[in-house]
């Protein structure tokens, strides 16, 4: 083996094993924003429930993610998963 193969498989033995610290980085990430949205303290807010109940029935799941975007300062993707939780649980 030349010196040239030997490099080139060592640099992608590397990039595999840093592929996989990303990969289990990514899913621990995606864990704790899971448990974050469970003890989100919006979420035991009754009336923000409920608004949102009312919200979703009235006017749809777009318009209930727009108000919350607006009202609460929320990203899109904290705002729909808001939505989505209040949605499963009825």
């Amino acid at each position: 083996m030349d010196w040239t193969t030997i490099m080139l498989t060592a640099s992608l033995l590397l990039n595999a094993f840093l592929l996989n610290i990303i990969a289990e980085q990514a899913k621990d990430v995606r864990a704790l924003r899971r448990k974050q949205i469970q003890n989100d303290p919006l979420l035991q807010d009754d009336a923000l429930v409920a608004t949102l109940k009312e919200k979703i029935d009235t006017d749809g799941i777009i318009p209930a993610i727009k108000y919350l975007r607006e009202t609460y300062n929320m990203t899109l993707v904290e705002a729909k998963q808001l939505v989505d939780w209040v949605n499963e649980k009825e």
